[in-house]
């Protein structure tokens, strides 16, 4: 998670500060005015109002500053999604389309072009952003239709590097602040009062969530030894450096979670402190934290107490990048009984847009589905993989890391297990004559839990010949996949991973190849014959091309035995020298005198034929291979 280390504070509405400077400038005068305008001189000054209509908003300026659309944001948060508009690309100001250079004054009002899709039953966050000096300009609340706006909070002093007070006096009034300095990532643990022994912190676990775009976010996991004096758990989120983004959360469960966003305070520094309370409010134990928004987790987490809690036993991480990002998770979680739900946070950090997060509830299994758009792929990505129990608390986590290729990073866990179904061989056939033309047979024992075969193709070259293919057959061939009818694509270099699937999704067995599109079979092929297999007992090819009129004419006769499961006999020629002279041609006959291949030139070129038998699944189980000149008589 990358974030940009720049502190943020968000400046007063229009009428609060307003009022403000009448009462400085009454009090102090022009020198204390002037002192207000230090804390953002760059900030405009606004009145703004949000009211909902249905599931849409409507943004009105009411007075003040005016407003270029291509510099203000509009943020609706809840607790599942946040969502950002650009006035000046995502709307429309007074009924018409909205452009960056539009500028939004005082009597406009801006509704975005697509509804946001409020629910009533949850609460919402409206913030209006000033990007050019990083300002909430407004917020509003929004809980079962009723909005609440709350201008901006008051600016309040940069931090300064001294713990001694810094007093502003004047002629009417005196303000002291006191600021001390702290350094990330210290740990400090507080206690108010002796604990009494029933009632403990058993630990801590602080996560960083921070990012550029949703501003600075916690979440704390805690587990407290409860005795009969426990009340309440008190979560405070202290920012020192802005001290209206300072918030506290209050739970009643003695095992649980608090969060903390604000959608701002990227960089800022955060003193986070845990406290167990009894009913009249004492606190019977605590823990502090300290950190820096900045989405790096603090050193200082005391964990939580391990006891029958879910935690991940296996995870791999699948990359299925083609055109744009593609990724699944397959996982397992030991101590089931005790899942709630594992969650993927799939981040990019080259285009955080790109970043989404998926879940699942089983105990092994894949969480698929993930995929960015085109101009992803290459970008860097991690794979948070985080684990809750039965009380929602984050009781195990995991990072992968790796780039978006369509290649898996290394260090994947194996996730096969006694019962799994393998292949029992696999055969990848290169059939590229004019096209690139590939075809994959394979056959799974044990399968007892089959899932399925996944076959996965990209092509190094060119990303149009790419594709995904998939089989719920344990025996079977997929052919005439790859780019067959894409022009260009022969020569051109091909990745392909033929994947076995067990009953909960997850891979247990592979075969990856790399390979061009020649003509020329990958080695690794396996025989897939059985007993009762087709095969064949005699053939023969004869060369009945005449030179003198440039005319390529095959003859071949073929006799097949143990028919049982025989489903036709294919016979390839490949001509080398101008492969748009090369054929195929088939017959569904156990026997035959004369199948025919005929072209209209191509004497004196190379020939490379094959002949095929083909059983009931599709799979090739005993070919004859030989090379020919053609015309030469000598086949």
């Amino acid at each position: 998670m990358q974030v940009a280390s720049r502190a943020q504070s968000e400046t007063v509405g229009m009428v609060l500060l307003l009022g403000l400077v009448v009462v400085v400038v009454t009090v102090g005068g022009v020198a204390a005015l002037a002192a207000v305008d230090d804390y953002r001189d760059d900030a405009p000054l606004v009145e703004l109002d949000v009211t909902v209509d249905g599931s849409n908003l409507t943004l009105a300026h009411r007075a003040g500053d005016t407003l270029r659309a291509g510099e203000v944001a509009v943020i609706t948060r809840s607790e599942d999604t946040t969502t950002r508009y650009s006035l000046g690309t995502d709307g429309d100001i007074n009924g018409r389309a909205a452009t960056t250079e539009s500028l939004f004054g005082p009597g406009d009002s801006w509704r975005p072009a697509a509804p946001v899709g409020f629910d009533g039953s949850d609460p919402y966050l409206v913030l209006v952003v000033h990007e050019p000096s990083n300002t909430v300009i407004h917020r509003a609340e929004r809980t079962l239709g009723a909005i609440t706006e709350t201008p901006g909070p008051a600016p309040t002093p940069r931090p300064t590097t001294t713990s001694s007070p810094v007093t502003t006096t004047s002629t009417a009034t005196t303000t002291s602040t006191t600021v001390t300095s702290t350094t990330a990532t210290t740990t400090t643990a507080t206690t108010t009062s002796t604990p009494p022994e029933s009632t403990a912190i058993n630990g801590v676990h602080v996560e960083d969530r921070t990012t550029d775009s949703g501003g600075a976010g916690y979440r704390v996991d805690y587990d407290v030894a409860a005795g009969p004096d426990f009340d309440r758990v008190r979560v405070t989120f202290e920012n020192l450096d802005s001290s209206w983004a300072t918030q506290t959360v209050t739970e009643t469960n003695a095992r649980g979670f608090a969060t903390y966003d604000i959608g701002a305070g990227v960089g800022d520094r955060y003193r986070i402190t845990v406290a167990a309370l009894d009913a009249g409010g004492n606190v019977l134990d605590s823990r502090t934290i300290s950190d820096v928004a900045d989405g790096d987790n603090p050193d200082a987490n005391t964990g939580l107490p391990e006891s029958n809690d879910p935690k991940i036993r296996g995870a791999a991480l699948i990359d299925l990048t083609q055109e744009g990002a593609a990724y699944e998770l397959n996982y397992n979680v030991t101590n089931a009984s005790n899942l709630s739900e594992i969650r993927v946070e799939f981040d990019n950090l080259d285009a955080p847009s790109a970043t989404a997060e998926l879940s699942g509830t089983a105990s092994r299994g894949t969480i698929a589905g993930y995929s960015a758009y085109d101009g992803t792929e290459g970008d860097d990505y991690e794979a948070v993989i985080r684990v809750f129990d039965e009380d929602g608390v984050l009781v195990d986590r995991r990072v992968i890391s790796d780039v978006a290729d369509g290649v898996d990073p290394a260090g994947n866990d194996d996730l096969t297990r006694a019962s799994s179904p393998s292949f029992a061989g696999t055969i990848i056939d290169d059939l590229s004559m004019t096209q690139a033309d590939y075809e994959a047979s394979y056959n799974v024992t044990d399968r007892a839990e089959f899932g399925g075969v996944r076959l996965w193709v990209s092509n190094v070259d060119a990303s149009y010949a790419e594709g995904i293919y998939e089989s719920a057959d344990p025996r079977h061939t997929i052919d005439d996949f790859a780019a067959e009818d894409n022009g260009g694509t022969f020569g051109m270099t091909y990745h392909i991973r033929l994947q076995l699937l067990d009953a909960d999704g997850v891979v247990v067995d592979e075969r990856i190849v790399t390979d061009d599109a020649d003509w020329t079979d990958p080695s690794g092929n396996d025989g897939l014959s059985r007993a009762g297999s087709p095969a064949l007992d005699s053939v023969s090819v004869s060369d009945q091309s005449q030179t003198n009129r440039n005319r390529v004419r095959y003859r071949v006769d073929y006799d097949v035995i143990g028919t049982s499961e025989f489903a036709e006999v294919e016979v390839y020629f490949r001509n080398r020298q101008q492969p748009q002279a090369s054929g195929v041609v088939r017959s569904s006959a156990t026997s035959e005198n004369n199948l025919e291949y005929a072209e209209t030139y191509g004497t004196g070129d190379t020939y490379d034929i094959e002949v095929r038998v083909v059983d009931t699944d599709g799979i090739v189980v005993d070919r004859y291979v030989l090379s020919d000149i053609a015309g030469d008589k000598n086949a």
